[in-house]
């Protein structure tokens, strides 16, 4: 199980350009204590625990006495509410103890997993989420009591969620960045989403895509309009005097949902076309993939159509990523010339 934990952080933490950790959350309903945990010297609120697992590594086993924020001492199950009613989600009572670390190092199935995230990781998240769903990530929240929203929400519902956080974890116990959220979600949406990554990493080296003889020819007829020839697996041609490949890939559920745009680049030497893709690493999102081949460099970004606005039935809508695509990469080529 570790090595599986570690595996699934250490791809989606590649994918996303994370420098901070996942956090895995265990909610235990015995006393019992855990090597390689600690209390806080002092109580601390649970968002502030998850920032401090996150960016720090720290691994934490602590209880109501060391839980600082009242709200979260509901929103765990620490304390009974009582007659009270609460307007906001609620783990349900009888809450002993929280374990909270690196979810590589948690030791056992945790039963939310939580991510902070920048607005742009969120949306490649997000992106990864559709391909494997079929469906938009949806998410509830109100500003007030995240920890209700980032971790409650997913463990009673066992569904994913955003939460952009509180006043309360952004100033009064933690100090979250202005440009940062959590995504709580079962372990299970991460797996997947690491194996959906893994898969389009694979895919990179061969750059193979749905064969074109299976495409309906509205599709093929539209590529022809933007001068786009059909090959093997892909359609190919020229734009700004570029060699373009252009890949359909399908999902996880086998649908054509996915683009891959492929510009090759030929160097003088591999060592050429190794500096190449280091200066460009530093210039072009992490969202474009850099592959090195002998002495060829391959460039290519892999988004889901709905990303990019692409209709398959629209040549034009096709043409302008591929445009977007290549004046980015030309950009960035100007720059380090």
């Amino acid at each position: 199980m570790r090595k599986a934990l570690k595996e699934t952080e250490e791809i989606l933490r590649s994918y996303l350009g994370l420098k901070n950790r996942l956090v895995g959350v265990k909610l235990k309903k015995d006393g019992e204590a855990l090597r390689g945990t600690f209390k806080p010297e002092i109580p601390m609120a649970f968002c502030q625990i998850v920032r401090a697992s996150s960016f720090k590594g720290d691994k934490f086993l602590y209880g109501l006495e060391d839980e600082k924020c009242p709200i979260a001492q509901f929103v765990l199950g620490l304390k009974n509410s009582g007659y009270l009613k609460m307007d906001y989600r609620t783990v349900p009572e009888g809450t002993k103890k929280i374990l909270v670390s690196p979810l590589s190092e948690i030791g056992v199935l945790p039963d939310v997993t939580l991510a902070i995230l920048t607005p742009k990781q969120m949306m490649n998240l997000a992106m990864i989420f559709h391909a494997i769903e079929g469906k938009p990530l949806s998410s509830e929240f109100t500003g007030e009591h995240a920890c209700a929203e980032f971790f409650a929400k997913p463990y009673v519902d066992g569904e994913p969620n955003v939460s952009f956080l509180c006043n309360a974890a952004r100033g009064m116990y933690s100090d979250y960045r202005d440009n940062e959220a959590i995504f709580g979600a079962p372990l299970e949406v991460y797996i997947r989403a690491s194996e959906m990554v893994k898969k389009l990493d694979e895919m990179g080296g061969s750059l193979c895509g749905c064969k074109t003889s299976d495409m309906p020819i509205g599709i093929i007829d539209e590529f022809e309009k933007i001068g786009f020839s059909k090959g093997t697996d892909y359609f190919f041609g020229k734009l700004h005097g570029l060699n373009i490949k252009v890949y359909l890939n399908k999902d996880a559920k086998g649908k054509i949902r996915l683009i891959t745009i492929h510009l090759p680049i030929k160097t003088s030497s591999r060592r050429e076309a190794e500096e190449l893709a280091e200066k460009l690493g530093k210039l072009l999102p992490r969202s474009y993939l850099a592959n090195i081949r002998g002495c060829w460099l391959d460039l290519a970004v892999r988004p889901s159509m709905d990303a990019l606005g692409i209709d398959l039935f629209e040549g034009s809508t096709i043409k302008i990523a591929i445009e977007k695509f290549v004046n980015k990469i030309a950009l960035c080529l100007n720059r380090i010339k």
